[in-house]
């Protein structure tokens, strides 16, 4: 058997972004079909299973960011020189593919829509740039940029403070709910999805994970003491997703709207339960799944953010050619879409990385460069 505890790249980690990007395209590609279907049509409701699906993906994606961080960087002094290279890095290879894309996007809209004046053009650019507004799914480095400035802090908590760290789970729990509470009674914030506080939970259970990580395997190869911690997982995965789905279908059918709580439970459980899952899950596969299977996932895990920042022109594109048309023809161009959305995405972003030299300055670093540097080293 693997020893993944002795793992200093985990390629689990590339097959939980696989299906993270996987699902975030699953809630972008079913918005058109959400909102063209009759609420009466069995694809209503098939199209409300996939969307709210695919609502694990963002979660997910915090729940791995949190953990590389701690994974990486806990056994580390907390010092200066640590600082400056975490920010260099991280803000330099995420805030310069955001402020590029951020542009096309506005350009693009611009050329679509048209534009005001110049000066008011101006002011939006920076208003945008600013909140993660210039189109509907950059909120998420937005977000991103606020872990990253409260990362020595958080990290700091974890390093001196014994309760915090071992019991960064029920914490994250109990911060998201506050956060939840105080937002609903007091705030009153409209875009709370931009704010990092709505993904505390999956960020304090990833750091945990990756804190905890050598001794969560231990134990986890051993039937007897994980046995109890999965199927928990799994059943409380299988339990919220219906839920969620369930009161969304409701309440998007128009059949009833239930207090916004319901909603908000809703989505932390299934935030909560389906990262696990998928952490869970991609642990499974690194040690059962064919040689295929690991490469495919692990290709598109490894180009996951230049697929998050590139695969709206795709969807743009393929909703321009074709907005109408018989049953069939529409529901298989809305799964057409998805694909050319997927690999379209995957083709660009692996392209430019293989044959532009300064490939960063788009998507990042090539995380498929990074593990052969580490397995050299």
């Amino acid at each position: 058997m693997k020893k993944l505890a002795n793992k200093k790249y985990l390629d689990e980690l590339q097959y939980a972004r696989a299906f993270a990007i996987m699902a975030v395209l699953c809630v972008h590609g079913t918005s058109t079909g959400l909102g063209a279907t009759p609420h009466d049509s069995i694809m209503f409701h098939v199209y409300n299973l996939i969307n709210m699906f695919g609502k694990l993906g963002t979660p997910t994606f915090f729940f791995i960011s949190s953990f590389v961080l701690f994974y990486t960087y806990y056994n580390k002094p907390l010092d200066g020189s640590l600082l400056k290279r975490f920010y260099t890095n991280r803000l330099a290879y995420l805030l310069v593919p955001y402020f590029i894309f951020s542009l096309l996007y506005w350009g693009v809209k611009g050329y679509i829509y048209g534009m005001g004046t110049f000066e008011d053009e101006a002011k939006r650019l920076v208003l945008l740039l600013a909140t993660g507004k210039a189109h509907t799914h950059l909120y998420f480095v937005f977000v991103s940029v606020q872990f990253y400035v409260l990362f020595p802090l958080i990290m700091y908590l974890f390093k001196n403070v014994r309760f915090v760290r071992k019991n960064a789970i029920l914490l994250g729990i109990i911060l998201q709910a506050l956060w939840i509470y105080l937002n609903s009674e007091f705030f009153k914030v409209e875009m709370k999805g931009s704010v990092c506080l709505s993904y505390i939970m999956p960020y304090f259970v990833g750091a945990y994970f990756g804190i905890y990580y050598n001794k969560i395997i231990d134990k986890a190869k051993d039937i007897r003491k994980s046995f109890l911690p999965i199927a928990i997982t799994c059943i409380g995965f299988g339990l919220s997703l219906c839920f969620h789905v369930g009161i969304m279908d409701l309440s998007r059918s128009g059949i009833t709207k239930l207090p916004n709580l319901w909603y908000e439970f809703g989505w932390s459980s299934y935030a909560l339960f389906s990262s696990l899952f998928v952490f869970t899950l991609v642990h499974y596969i690194e040690l059962n799944a064919s040689s295929k299977v690991k490469g495919f996932l692990e290709a598109i895990g490894t180009v996951s953010f230049g697929i998050y920042l590139v695969h709206p022109f795709f969807l743009m594109l393929t909703r321009h050619i074709l907005t109408t048309g018989s049953p069939v023809t529409f529901h298989g161009w809305q799964i057409l879409s998805y694909l050319i959305a997927l690999f379209g995405s995957w083709a660009v972003v692996r392209g430019v990385y293989n044959y532009f030299p300064y490939s960063w300055i788009f998507f990042g670093k090539d995380s498929a460069k990074r593990k052969v540097n580490k397995n050299r080293g």
